[in-house]
C-alpha cells in the first residue's frame, strides 16, 4: 500500500538530481542532503524549496507566482518546524542547517533547479498538508 508520505518521498526522490556526489570539502558541513535518510533528506528539500519560492515572491520574481503565497499557507512554519526536526533528529548545529539550506538554495536558483523546484512542489505541498500546514 502506497501512503500518502510514501508517494511523496518517491516523488521527491524521482525529482532530486541524479549526479555523483562532489569530493569532500573539509569547509563543508559533516553532512549533506544526500547523505540523510530520504525521509529527512526529503522534507529538507521540500522546506528549502517554499523558502526558495517565498524568496522569489517577495522579491516580485515571476518564479514565484505559479504557488500559493508561502508565509500565509504555512510555508514559512513547514520549513521552521522541519530544519528544528532535522536539528534534533540528525544532531545538526544550526549553522549546518544554515549551510545546507543556503547550498540547496543556490541550486534552486539555477534553471535546472527551478525545474526541479516545479516538479518537487506537488508533492511539497501534499507533505506540508500531511502536517498540518
Amino acid at each position: 500500500m502506497v501512503t500518502p508520505v510514501l508517494a511523496v518521498l518517491l516523488a521527491l526522490q524521482a525529482a532530486a538530481p541524479d549526479v555523483a556526489p562532489a569530493p569532500a570539502d573539509p569547509a563543508a558541513p559533516a553532512v549533506s542532503l544526500d547523505a540523510l535518510p530520504l525521509e529527512q533528506a526529503a522534507t529538507a528539500r521540500c522546506a528549502i524549496a517554499f523558502a526558495t519560492v517565498s524568496r522569489w515572491q517577495k522579491s516580485g520574481d515571476t518564479r514565484g507566482s505559479a504557488y500559493p503565497d508561502m508565509e500565509t499557507t504555512g510555508g514559512r512554519e513547514f520549513f521552521v518546524q522541519a530544519m528544528a526536526k532535522l536539528m534534533d533528529d540528525a544532531g545538526l548545529t544550526r549553522e549546518d542547517v544554515m549551510t545546507l539550506s543556503f547550498e540547496e538554495v543556490e541550486r534552486n536558483e539555477t534553471a535546472e533547479g527551478t525545474e526541479r523546484v516545479a516538479a518537487m512542489m506537488p508533492a511539497c505541498v501534499l507533505m506540508k498538508s500531511a502536517a498540518g500546514l
